[in-house]
């Protein structure tokens, strides 16, 4: 009898290891309506994580590749002949707006103030178009007179009361023959259109200033022949 206890006690034993053993061995059943929001944060907060142990964990962390081509430089496009024409050009304007104002303060002679306040009105319109372009060719020049033309206005301030009417107007007459010489020939020469275009639009302005010096030195007494002897060398069809 108490052997044959015994053999069932441990039968049953037998019986409840077997079972356990079974149970631990089965899988997990799977989640029959998975949260798909779910698993998309967690698999953005895990990539999130990478990262952040891969940044203080000193890895390099790749980042979006930058343009850094460099900007084309317009200066470099625009030829020497039209980068000294503007350059020539705003000086010779400056030049003019200076010597003017001057003029506007000194002159006697009304047909000489006349003159002047509209060498100061036009030259000023002139240089801002002649920046305009500049700028448009990356170009920038300083604004400040060169020594020649600097001494110029220098020597004009200091002209006796009597003889400032016919130095200033003598001076304009001489820097218009240069000026529209020099702009012809850019309207000539230059390839760049706006370049060629402004030297072109700009020479009936400056021959009407021209003509306008001629008279303004024929009412202060100025002979024909001083005239004459300045603006020999005008390029044909100068004061058309």
């Amino acid at each position: 009898m108490r052997l044959t206890r015994i053999l069932k006690n441990g039968l049953a034993v037998a019986v409840a290891v077997i079972a356990v053993n079974t149970l631990q061995a089965q899988p997990a059943a799977p989640n029959s309506t998975p949260n798909q929001s779910g698993d998309q944060v967690n698999n953005s907060s895990t990539a999130i994580g990478n990262n952040q142990s891969q940044n203080q964990s000193g890895a390099p962390v790749t980042t979006p590749a930058q343009n850094t081509a460099p900007v084309e430089n317009s200066s470099e496009k625009t030829s020497h002949r039209a980068k000294e024409f503007i350059k020539d050009a705003e000086q010779a304007n400056s030049a003019e707006i200076a010597l003017s104002q001057v003029a506007q303060s000194r002159a006697q002679n009304s047909d000489v103030k006349q003159l002047a306040q509209m060498m100061v009105t036009d030259h000023q319109a002139c240089n801002q178009k002649a920046q305009a372009i500049a700028q448009a060719h990356g170009l920038s020049f300083d604004q400040s007179l060169d020594w020649v033309n600097q001494h110029e206005v220098n020597r004009l301030q200091k002209a006796d009361e009597g003889n400032f009417d016919k130095d200033y107007t003598k001076i304009m007459l001489k820097d218009h023959v240069k000026a529209i010489k020099m702009f012809q020939k850019a309207a000539n020469d230059i390839d760049e259109p706006d370049v060629k275009e402004f030297a072109a639009n700009t020479l009936p302005t400056l021959r009407n200033h021209l003509r306008h010096a001629e008279d303004a030195a024929r009412a202060i007494g100025m002979d024909d022949s001083t005239v004459n002897s300045i603006v020999k060398d005008l390029p044909q069809g100068g004061t058309d």
